[in-house]
């Protein structure tokens, strides 16, 4: 089993849609809101703008390229049908040479589909068609002039056979038709126009919706990014850097990713859904039911299909999660890697890590490719149903062929979102995860709890510890029962075994962990009731692995002082004698360091962490094995510079080379936890204990 860093938690999924993370999101969006509501106003114009070119279509289809007037054939029987045709579009009808009359197309379109089907089942409309025109333009005039057999006149309207009028030269048939083409024209354009209205709001509700999900962003990674930093060091003693570092980047990235691709056309996608049953059932109730069959059969396929890419997603975030888990233990380890030719060996294993990997994608691969074309063939059958049941309507002139045409497009929008399900269904599955992570690490409280009446100014230096304990883990005590005081201007050097408690004392001085018994005094004040801030300010700390931040020597010593001046760094570099190597560098003060200080010795290092301490100038200084990766040369550098660095300064400092320490004006020796000798160097060798144990072993004396 590997060791996994904390990244197998990237394994565990949330519920694919928790209204509870999405009201907490909308916390962060508040500010946003003007330009949440102007996107999502964008979004619902469009989605109205998409629903209006398919019935425009329709109309230019059935208005001006598929329009005919019928003859109505009267037979004065007095039968009902005819007592009705006569009843509701007397006034319509236009008598014809030979006692037929002609219902205009408009008169034609208002009639119920039904009502058509039963008039000509009475065989009151014939099958004979005839394009109706009132004569206004000159070349109109010409051509009843030109073909005084094929046109007839009805008072103010003229008309021609369907059939003659294939008869018709072909400039004269465009003279004839060239209001319908100009009809078709200006539709033609009101499209044009739609669509460079909705390219123009496409820009700008993307623009708009970038604008507020990228402040969103911000604001939420500022937020956890300073949540983080007021979080004790034991939060991060149990989470690795890799993960936290994954919240601040993939997580939030995967929000913005929800709230900007999915959220919007989900509300784009539900309008547009809404919109075309709405106008698919106007204008034909019985067909939009038949389209609206296979629905069911998708909504069942969609539940099944979530399920399995549910658990698809999770295996591969697990095997993603074990992947750089191998990958990140073993490229930190690499010298050890390489020492010990284990090249082979560790190819071997994550070639069955990238193996399981590979086979949880195909797994999900698998899924889409039944799911995917899965839907397409029902949206297809969709289609093919309204071909059968629409186009046998259109033969029975049940209903025109605009309105099928407009049904196909409408079910083309319809089943388009559902197309996009799986794309939407992982970001959305991601998005939620990450929400709950992030969430979830802006729940964790601070254990340090601040003093609701912190007290705050410049301390002394005096320190007492009464009778502290302490613990990692809540049962197994690290420190037990510790008393000892500093007095101001004292160095006190603490010494032991390893896991004495050394550091632990230490830290919890510093306040980096929270005491469990007992008391720490500073100036006769519990250091739980000062700031902490504060209490921090005045206190340096120099530990055996010293951490230098990317940026040049300068910025490393003065760290974040941005009133300092170079005659202040420079003047901290002398005293502690790390002038001397800087001096050397062919940048000086302005050499960049790299990540860690990389481009420098540990002894450089450490020289710079003393001249950072001393340009603090804090009261108390801390030195936790400062000088135990140095050699003898730097380390006799570095006591000159102790000497002076430690004037008029309390001092705590830990060290295992007790050559170090033998100036200290006492010595504490703990052992497993406990305070067991305080003395001075000589004191404690007279009493031949534990410190003159650990001297002898240290110097091979007896």
């Amino acid at each position: 089993m590997y060791a996994d860093f904390g990244y197998m938690e990237e394994g565990k999924l949330g519920k694919p849609y928790d209204l509870k993370l999405m009201v907490r999101l909308g916390a962060y969006l508040r500010r946003y809101w003007l330009l949440m509501g102007l996107s999502l106003f964008f979004v619902l114009v469009m989605a109205v703008l998409d629903l209006v070119i398919p019935y425009l279509t329709k109309e230019a289809i059935d208005r001006y390229i598929i329009t005919s007037a019928r003859e109505v054939v009267l037979r004065g029987d007095g039968s009902p049908e005819e007592r009705r045709l006569l009843r509701e579009f007397e006034k319509d009808l236009i008598p014809m040479r030979g006692g037929g009359f002609l219902l205009p197309p408009d008169a034609l379109s208002s009639m119920e589909r039904k009502e058509a089907a039963l008039f000509q089942k009475a065989g009151l409309l014939s099958e004979n068609r005839y394009y109706l025109f009132m004569p206004r333009k000159p070349e109109e005039e010409a051509l009843l002039k030109k073909y005084p057999s094929f046109f007839e006149r009805s008072g103010p309207y003229c008309f021609i056979s369907l059939d003659r009028m294939k008869d018709l030269e072909r400039e004269d048939r465009l003279n004839l038709r060239g209001r319908d083409i100009e009809g078709v024209f200006h539709l033609a354009l009101l499209i044009v126009f739609i669509l460079a209205v909705h390219f123009g709001l496409n820009f700008f509700q993307v623009y708009a919706m970038e604008v507020a999900g990228q402040k969103m962003m911000h604001d939420l990674r500022m937020k956890v990014f300073s949540h983080l930093q007021n979080l004790p060091v034991s939060f991060f003693d149990r989470n690795p850097v890799g993960r936290l570092v994954t919240r601040l980047t993939n997580d939030i990235q995967n929000v913005h990713e929800m709230f900007t691709s999915v959220l919007i056309n989900l509300f784009r996608d539900v309008v547009l859904l809404i919109g075309i049953v709405i106008i698919l059932l106007h204008l034909h109730r019985e067909m939009a039911l038949i389209s609206f069959s296979v629905v069911p059969l998708i909504f069942i396929t969609t539940l099944f299909f979530s399920r399995l890419a549910r658990d698809a997603f999770r295996e591969i975030r697990f095997k993603i999660a074990q992947m750089n888990s191998f990958l990140q233990e073993h490229f930190a380890g690499i010298q050890v890697v390489q020492l010990f030719r284990r090249e082979e060996e560790n190819g071997k294993r994550f070639q069955k890590i990238n193996e399981a990997h590979y086979l949880a994608n195909m797994r999900q691969i698998s899924i889409y490719a039944f799911f995917v074309p899965f839907v397409e063939i029902l949206s297809s059958g969709a289609i093919g149903l309204i071909i059968w049941y629409g186009g046998g309507k259109v033969i029975q002139e049940a209903i025109s062929l605009g309105v099928l045409v407009a049904f196909l497009s409408y079910i083309r929008m319809f089943f388009q979102p559902i197309r996009d399900l799986s794309e939407k269904y992982n970001i959305m599955q991601s998005a939620m995860a990450s929400l709950e992570r992030i969430f979830g690490l802006l729940g964790q409280e601070e254990k340090i709890h601040p003093s609701l009446s912190p007290i705050r100014g410049t301390i002394k230096g005096n320190i007492e510890f009464q009778q502290v304990s302490f613990s990692y883990n809540g049962k197994d005590r690290v420190l037990n029962e510790v008393s000892f005081s500093v007095r101001e201007g004292e160095t006190i050097a603490i010494v032991g075994a390893t896991g004495a408690g050394k550091t632990s004392l230490l830290s919890l001085f510093e306040r980096f962990y929270e005491l469990e018994e007992g008391k720490i005094l500073l100036d006769g004040i519990d250091i739980r009731e000062r700031d902490m801030s504060n209490l921090r300010s005045q206190i340096g700390l120099v530990t055996q692995d010293t951490f230098l931040f990317s940026g040049d020597i300068e910025e490393n010593i003065r760290l974040g002082d941005q009133r300092a001046n170079g005659a202040r760094v420079k003047e901290a570099a002398r005293v502690v004698n790390a002038d001397k190597f800087i001096e050397r560098l062919a940048n000086q003060y302005q050499t960049r360091v790299g990540e860690g200080g990389e481009v420098l010795s540990a002894g450089q290092r450490q020289l710079l962490a003393f001249a950072r301490a001393l340009y603090a100038n804090p009261k108390i200084l801390i030195l936790d094995e400062a000088t135990s990766h140095v050699d003898p040369e730097t380390e006799r550098f570095i006591q000159e510079g102790l000497t002076r660095l430690l004037k008029g300064r309390t001092a705590i400092v830990i060290a295992h080379r007790l050559s170090t320490i033998q100036y200290a004006d006492r010595i504490i020796v703990l052992h497993k936890g406990r305070v067991r000798e305080i003395g001075t160097h000589s004191e404690l060798m007279a009493k031949k204990g534990l410190y003159y144990r650990l001297y002898q072993l240290q110097y091979g004396r007896s």
